[in-house]
């Protein structure tokens, strides 16, 4: 305990930070989709195609994400994947060709996985060395870094910058934030030893055998990151076709969202040892569910505005909840459980706008909505149940 106190000075700044290095390089490859489409003449289904690379990018990553951490310690990960991740942003913006793209698009993928549990299991580390619900804040800090990025890319590009130079410019401040911020992620012998210190299983012992729990975690987090990725990617279309929102102002919607997540993050810690982990799952689902039918049954552009900031409020603390529960589940190594929770919960991201872009061709955007919100009770129901002896 001792060595982990002395060479972790700042572990929370460090694991916000981390976090937020997730978000700045995630953030910063969306204002580039029009330009790639633009560049190769792609269209929509090709568009399709390429950005699936990201998705197969971190399928490969996640098996082998865990071990990484526990081989080299979490910050060597996280500095050797951030900076391979910007290198693969960048390459990006060049547009040399679609093919090297698509390569690129697979690196960038493989690391934001790899940055995201190395992030996780300092995190539970943490947690467990300092004895508090932490969590939240640490997840606050990707929403943030969401925010800054795609705030910074798109004034660059609004003053006319071309996206090579717009890249290089935002992954200079991203890069330099990693290596000063990150310096106290813990190394491998301080994991070992934060984990020996921990309730859960021991990290260096394998496991075969999946705990079922770990399976329900891990679809409950599928569901959330679904309905996280559904507000991204399908907001302002319902909005501009299902409300006659300007397609230029539909995006305000998503801010709401996005806004009211970040600042539910940072307030997570302290709501958490008000209210416990169960009550926060339970009632943030809840407020999720009742976001999606504000938005769906009240036609109106206020009620839709207010429908998505519950869907931001509610979801903000359900997944580094649910990942901090995860994490004292027995009969697992850590790294593997925390693994298995983020390659379940990531392919929601994943599969769930392509699951509700069917659902809407069919029945309409009205009817996803719906159906997100009746899948946001059941995470809540079965959250109740699940953590009922923890609480």
């Amino acid at each position: 305990m001792q060595i982990v106190h002395n060479q972790n000075r700042h572990p929370l700044i460090a694991n916000r930070t981390a976090f937020m290095i997730i978000g700045c390089l995630e953030a910063a490859w969306a204002p580039l989709v029009p330009y790639v489409k633009g560049a190769f003449s792609l269209d929509e289904g090709t568009l399709g195609l390429l950005m699936l690379c990201t998705g197969l990018g971190s399928i490969i990553s996640l098996p082998i994400s865990g071990l990484l951490c526990m081989k080299f310690g979490i910050k060597r990960v996280v500095y050797f994947s951030g900076s391979l991740m910007a290198l693969a942003l960048l390459a990006i913006s060049l547009m040399v060709n679609v093919w090297l793209t698509a390569v690129m698009l697979m690196i960038f993928g493989g690391c934001t996985i790899s940055i995201d549990v190395a992030a996780n299991i300092n995190g539970v580390a943490v947690e467990h060395i300092k004895k508090r619900n932490l969590m939240s804040g640490f997840h606050g800090g990707y929403s943030l870094g969401t925010l800054m990025s795609a705030g910074l890319m798109s004034i660059l590009f609004s003053l006319g910058m071309i996206p090579v130079w717009a890249v290089v410019i935002c992954m200079a401040l991203i890069l330099t934030a990693m290596v000063i911020g990150c310096r106290d992620l813990l190394s491998k012998e301080g994991l070992v030893c934060a984990n020996e210190t921990a309730d859960a299983q021991p990290v260096g012992k394998k496991r075969f055998h999946i705990p079922p729990m770990v399976i329900v975690v891990g679809l409950l987090c599928f569901i959330m990151y679904a309905t996280e990725g559904a507000v991204m990617g399908w907001s302002a279309i319902f909005v501009s076709e299902e409300r006659g929102v300007d397609i230029s102002d539909a995006g305000f919607f998503y801010t709401a969202f996005a806004v009211m997540m970040t600042v539910m993050r940072f307030l997570g810690d302290k709501i958490i040892d008000r209210l416990g982990q169960r009550k926060v799952i339970v009632y943030g689902a809840l407020f999720v569910a009742s976001g999606f039918l504000l938005v769906t049954l009240i036609p109106h552009i206020a009620a839709t505005s207010v429908g998505f900031a519950l869907i931001g409020m509610g979801a903000a603390n359900i997944v580094p909840q649910l990942i901090s529960f995860a994490s004292g589940i027995k009969g697992m190594a850590v790294q593997n459980t925390i693994s298995i929770v983020n390659a379940l919960g990531y392919s929601g991201i994943l599969l769930g706008p392509v699951a509700i872009g069917f659902v809407a061709k069919h029945y309409g955007l009205h009817t996803s909505f719906a159906g997100l919100a009746a899948l946001a009770l059941v995470v809540a129901v079965v959250s109740a149940l699940a953590l009922r002896r923890r609480s």
